[in-house]
């Protein structure tokens, strides 16, 4: 019964979850053509912080119930979720994001579509357990795969690279030594990933 209960409770959120991404994406269609690059983030800003915050979250509190502590950092999907955490600690701007630099850049809108498309279709594959013939490459994984995570990393990377670029009193000493770090290591890790990803499927 409680196997049940955990399961639907697992089932729920990752539908709810792909959800809020597709509300993410349809949010930023309806948005973006009518205030443009410069006025983007107040009507969108918000939704996307909470959003990567609290889906990240609680996907690290499944994977540590599933998969233990250990077994949860052999998975990509932890290092995927803890970066979306970082993201939101370094692009927060919680009291002046309408009028962040970083967030005026069209990075910013490709970072949206990125992440909004490829976590709709990673959340959306995990609702059910795949059949031992599941075609795992289709037009949905080949848009997420070619498209999707490429604008995704590289989206990201420009943000990072303009926060450094533009200076705000968000940050601190500390912190921007560890956004450095990142910076040198952001691509090799990221494609490393790519790559294991590719190659899984």
């Amino acid at each position: 019964m409680a196997w049940k209960l955990t399961n639907k409770l697992y089932q729920y959120y990752q539908l709810s979850t792909s959800f809020l991404y597709v509300a993410l994406l349809s949010r930023w269609i309806i948005i973006f053509p009518l205030v443009g690059v410069k006025f983007l983030p107040g009507g969108i800003h918000e939704f996307l912080m909470y959003l990567l915050f609290f889906s990240s979250v609680i996907e690290i509190l499944w994977l540590f119930k599933f998969r233990g502590f250990t077994g949860a950092f052999r998975k990509r999907t932890i290092y995927k979720d803890l970066n979306f955490l970082y993201v939101v600690l370094v692009l927060h701007f919680h009291d002046d994001y309408e009028h962040a630099l970083v967030l005026k850049n069209i990075s910013y809108s490709t970072f949206i579509v990125g992440v909004a498309i490829s976590q709709a279709y990673s959340h959306g594959t995990q609702i059910f357990k795949r059949a031992p013939n599941y075609k795992r490459k289709t037009l949905l994984w080949k848009l997420d795969t070619f498209i999707a995570l490429p604008m995704l990393y590289c989206s990201e990377f420009v943000l990072l690279l303009l926060n450094q670029r533009f200076p705000n009193f968000h940050t601190t000493e500390y912190l921007d030594q560890f956004n450095k770090f990142i910076m040198i290591i952001y691509f090799p890790f990221a494609l490393t990933c790519y790559r294991k990803y590719i190659a899984r499927s």
